[in-house]
């Protein structure tokens, strides 16, 4: 079974901390001139803006709500939220098409500050796709969230990061 990476640029900042998949649009063939599956980025994962304090957490769920952890006060934030991803195929042919959507393990995915040495890791991502996610003649929405791990006193300023899909065809 092949294995396709779908990777997105993320940048971040501590006033208004998100972790963006930068608009992509990537097409992957199962085989040779096979049916090809979509991914393209909706809207970027936002943390929304919040004080570190004593450090812990912010997570936003598959269904955007945000909620903290520790000593991380929220602060308002009408742009946070889950990244969305619209899954399509590239023709209409045949019956719905079987994936399994793997999100990044924890440990794997950090935001680093620019011009310091500062970063924070993202870890527990989650989606709302049922394993296997069956993609129709037409296209669907993949929702993920995930869980910011934040220092005591974490340092104000502007990060960035990436982080990886991996689509396994049935």
């Amino acid at each position: 079974m092949p294995v396709h990476r779908y990777r997105f640029v993320a940048a971040a900042s501590i006033a208004s901390l998100a972790l963006f998949a930068a608009a992509a649009r990537h097409s992957f063939a199962q085989q040779p001139s096979a049916q090809q599956i979509v991914l393209s980025n909706i809207r970027g994962l936002d943390f929304g803006r919040f004080a570190a304090g004593r450090g812990g957490t912010v997570s936003v769920s598959r269904t955007g709500t945000r909620s903290t952890s520790g000593g991380v006060v929220l602060l308002n934030s009408s742009i946070a939220g889950m990244a969305m991803f619209n899954v399509s195929r590239n023709s209409n042919e045949g019956g719905d098409k079987a994936v399994v959507i793997s999100l990044p393990p924890d440990g794997t995915t950090h935001l680093h500050s620019h011009g310091g040495g500062n970063s924070m890791a993202v870890d527990s991502f989650v989606d709302d796709a049922p394993a296997p996610l069956l993609i129709p003649s037409g296209s669907r929405t993949l929702s993920v969230g995930a869980t910011l791990i934040v220092a005591p006193n974490q340092a104000p300023g502007h990060y960035s990061g990436t982080f990886s899909l991996i689509v396994n065809f049935e």
